[in-house]
């Protein structure tokens, strides 16, 4: 659904809590709802986020496999698609793949601040050390406010970025299955829900 379909829709004083204020005569006369529009909500709710340190990452994608709401997400991209990228857009040279027509493969994670719920599952599962901390990994939880804004956009920019080819993908992998999209995210689903995680990994693992 298009950003102009879902302001237009019905759907959206639902989702702000104004139901009540819809005649029915605004209701879609099939019945039929659009789906994919929680993209369209930033809950905004978590106090603190992840961030990831490029330097300290193994790139085993294990922080994109955990989340819930699909919040933190990776992609391997030539690095050409970085030329725009916005100020603190964090990126490094991929280890361990190979991207079809690139010299110069990178790896990128990106955090939806609006969208994260802050549970710090990713933090659990991360297995990168920061050797300059070690009291640190690859992912740490900080306070979402000062970077939200900042956050949001390297995210936008992120989302824009071309996908990895599914075809090429070894679904027995982690680090690999990770970079398929997935088609199930943003539930309504409480921080740290160990379901939704499980059906966003049947979404990206499964042929559109």
């Amino acid at each position: 659904m298009c950003g102009n379909a879902h302001r237009q829709h019905p759907h959206r004083k639902i989702i702000k809590g104004n139901g009540e204020q819809l005649p029915v005569s605004k209701m879609p006369c099939d019945g039929v709802f659009p789906t994919a529009t929680t993209k369209y909500e930033k809950r905004d709710l978590a106090l603190n986020i992840p961030s990831w340190n490029p330097d300290a990452c193994v790139q085993c994608g294990k922080c994109a496999m955990v989340c819930p709401h699909a919040a933190i997400r990776v992609k391997v991209v030539d690095e050409a698609a970085m030329k725009n990228a916005p100020e603190g857009f964090k990126y490094t040279p991929a280890k361990g793949f190979k991207l079809e027509g690139s010299d110069k493969p990178v790896f990128a994670i990106s955090v939806s601040s609006y969208d994260c719920t802050g549970c710090g599952v990713c933090t659990q599962a991360c297995i990168g050390k920061d050797k300059a901390d070690e009291t640190k990994k690859a992912i740490n939880m900080v306070p979402q406010e000062p970077i939200k804004v900042q956050e949001g956009k390297c995210w936008d920019f992120f989302v824009d970025l071309p996908e990895f080819d599914r075809t090429k993908v070894n679904k027995n992998l982690v680090k690999q299955a990770m970079l398929l999209e997935p088609l199930f995210e943003f539930s309504g689903s409480c921080a740290g829900c160990g379901e939704t995680a499980y059906v966003r990994l049947v979404s990206q693992l499964r042929e559109p």
